[in-house]
C-alpha cells in the first residue's frame, strides 16, 4: 500500500512548492516583464483619414478609422505607469487606427491629442489601442 501524507505534511509541502516557485519568479531577468506604456500624444494628422468597415457574421459592424499622426509633444498621463519616457514618439510620424470613431472627428491638418496605450500582456493583436483625448 503507498503512504499517505499527513494534514501537517501536506501544509508544509506546499508551502515549498509556493516558496520555490516566488524564488523561480524573483530570479528570471526583467526582460522577461510584460511592457506597458501609457502617453498623451499631440500632433496634426498628416494624411487623410480612411474608413475601414467589416461586418461580422452576426450582423454587426466594426468601423475602423486609419490615419497619421504627426507628433509633436508626447507626456505621460497623471497617474499612469510607462516603461519609457514618451519622447521617443516626437518628431515622428505614427499609424493610428481609431475604432468605432466617426469620420468627422479626423481631418488631415486637424490638431489631435490622443491617449496611446500599449500593454503586450493583451497579445500582439490587442497590445496597442488609441483613444481621442476627450476634454
Amino acid at each position: 500500500m503507498g503512504a499517505t501524507l499527513s494534514p501537517h505534511a501536506m501544509k508544509r509541502l506546499s508551502l515549498r512548492c509556493a516558496l520555490a516557485a516566488a524564488a523561480l519568479m524573483s530570479a528570471a531577468p526583467a526582460s522577461h516583464a510584460w511592457t506597458r506604456i501609457s502617453c498623451e500624444l499631440g500632433g496634426t494628422v498628416a494624411n487623410l483619414p480612411v474608413v475601414m468597415r467589416q461586418y461580422r457574421t452576426d450582423g454587426t459592424e466594426l468601423t475602423q478609422l486609419i490615419f497619421r499622426l504627426k507628433v509633436r509633444n508626447a507626456d505621460i498621463p497623471d497617474g499612469a505607469r510607462a516603461d519609457t519616457d514618451c519622447t521617443e514618439f516626437v518628431g515622428r510620424e505614427i499609424d493610428v487606427v481609431l475604432e468605432n470613431t466617426a469620420a468627422n472627428t479626423v481631418r488631415k491638418g486637424k490638431t489631435l491629442k490622443m491617449l496611446y496605450r500599449y500593454d503586450d500582456s493583451l497579445g500582439q493583436s490587442q497590445a496597442t489601442k488609441f483613444e481621442l483625448d476627450r476634454p
